[in-house]
């Protein structure tokens, strides 16, 4: 077991706190409208310090989906209760959405942009949790084997950036959970239709 030293748990401190700054100018101001010296001022530290920990500001939101993948390694992996396909999978962006929900509307705002090109970065644990649900599901038959996980979990992870982005139209007024709930059920049913069509 590695030991945590006293200089170590400095370190992840003044990581976060520089993270957390960051995160309350980019919901403040908006991305695109802070700069790494406004973040090093505001997290009490100097432009060196902020590069020790990040390469760059958008570092800073590298960090954010780094945060919501471990949260889905520790809270979701393996700890799905629903006992379908169906209503695993609904379980999933349920979760997602809540996740959502707790970064709070304007956090997602700023995130919701196309030059933000982390929502298509392959390899996040996040994509591949889902990715496992649906093997699973595959290999115990309720889906064609030829059918591509991967690109299943990829047309889900379309739709439900919709359902997140029109919530962002709508300024967090809608139910989020309930129309990721809505859409993502329409999506499966779809995807299971073409699936026993394909097997007849």
């Amino acid at each position: 077991m590695t030991k945590i030293t006293s200089r170590s748990k400095q370190a992840e401190k003044t990581k976060n706190k520089i993270y957390k700054n960051g995160v309350k100018l980019i919901i403040k101001r908006g991305y695109d409208n802070i700069t790494v010296e406004q973040i090093s001022k505001a997290a009490g530290v100097s432009v060196g310090t902020y590069y020790y920990y990040f390469k760059s500001k958008f570092e800073l939101i590298r960090e954010i989906y780094k945060k919501g993948d471990e949260y889905f390694l520790k809270e979701v992996a393996g700890k799905l209760k629903c006992s379908t396909l169906k209503d695993q999978i609904i379980e999933f962006f349920d979760a997602y959405a809540s996740f959502n929900i707790n970064n709070g509307i304007d956090m997602v705002k700023n995130l919701y942009n196309p030059d933000n090109k982390m929502f298509i970065t392959d390899g996040r644990a996040m994509q591949q949790i889902l990715v496992d649900i649906i093997e699973y599901w595959k290999n115990n038959g309720d889906l064609i084997k030829e059918s591509s996980s991967i690109e299943i979990c990829r047309i889900l992870f379309i739709a439900a950036r919709g359902v997140i982005y029109n919530w962002c139209l709508y300024d967090g007024s809608l139910n989020l959970n309930k129309e990721m709930n809505i859409v993502i059920s329409k999506m499966i049913d779809g995807i299971i239709y073409e699936t026993i069509n394909t097997k007849l």
